[in-house]
């Protein structure tokens, strides 16, 4: 079944392929960026309802399942990502915790479906929702705001993270100099990143599947103030920001130009967001 959003067709079309990177532990990025980011900035505790947004192969729902969610509600814009997030259930002891639900947060008509459905206020709002690695693919963020105002809890929070913007979606050039020391004659590299424009950078091809230019999705930069005052406008308020690189034993020798190796450029950006005047938490173990 096809999304009516053309924008999400190429997620649908390469929904295998994705999962199969993903697998059931996730890449490199996830694993040691992301989600010590999500670890840092949730606990999920018995009792807690969760929402994970675009939840691709359900890396997100299964750890909240894992660390205690009471139930998680796994949603994504493509259908098949939905039906790839089903199928690593097999043999995962927590899946009877997760629920699924096709829900393109870039529609307040689906977004207003969600909220009117079982799954949705009816029973009952969310202590957690996280959107792990999705904003810099959403187009316009407004929807996404307003539902989390009406779907978080007095005290729950909204956990995000996403390409750099700065170092990453900007479209910064990385370089790389050799110095030779005239005296010893031994060289020593500085590498940099080259940033021409930030504030105005135009929607982007990512190549999230290669040799596939044609039809890959589109990455939307935003400068931080764009990023953030979507949210600001509908009354959340930010508790917390993560910034997280590779460090030097992700070196690749071979590639010398692999954003691995800038270790001193964040790669990935995490907030913390809550409604406004509710800075503590409800749950105790939430708080970092």
């Amino acid at each position: 079944m096809a999304s009516s959003n053309p924008l999400l067709t190429p997620w649908e079309k390469f929904a295998s392929k994705w999962d199969k990177g993903m697998g059931d532990e996730g890449n490199d990025y996830f694993r040691y960026l992301e989600l010590p980011i999500l670890g840092k900035l949730i606990k999920p505790v018995e009792g807690s309802r969760a929402l994970d947004l675009a939840t691709g192969n359900g890396l997100v729902a299964r750890w909240l399942a894992q660390k205690g969610a009471a139930s998680v509600v796994a949603t994504d814009g493509a259908f098949a990502m939905l039906e790839h997030a089903k199928a690593r259930e097999e043999g995962f002891a927590d899946a009877v915790r997760i629920l699924y639900h096709r829900l393109d947060v870039t529609s307040q008509e689906s977004w207003d479906d969600f909220i009117r459905g079982d799954l949705g206020l009816k029973n009952g709002a969310f202590d957690f929702i996280t959107m792990n690695m999705a904003i810099m693919d959403i187009q316009d963020l407004q929807p996404l705001a307003k539902a989390l105002k009406q779907l978080l809890k007095p005290k729950g929070c909204f956990v995000a993270t996403l390409l750099h913007p700065i170092f990453f979606t900007s479209g910064a050039s990385r370089q790389i100099l050799v110095h030779e020391d005239p005296e010893t004659g031994e060289h020593s590299i500085e590498r940099s990143m080259v940033m021409t424009r930030y504030l105005n950078v135009p929607p982007a091809k990512q190549m999230v599947f290669p040799g596939r230019k044609a039809e890959t999705p589109y990455m939307y930069h935003r400068p931080l103030h764009m990023l953030f005052t979507p949210f600001f406008e509908v009354g959340l308020t930010m508790d917390a920001l993560e910034e997280t690189n590779f460090d030097e034993s992700f070196f690749d020798p071979v590639r010398v130009h692999s954003s691995k190796n800038f270790t001193e450029f964040p790669k990935i950006l995490g907030f913390r967001m809550r409604r406004s005047g509710n800075s503590g938490s409800s749950l105790e173990e939430t708080t970092t």
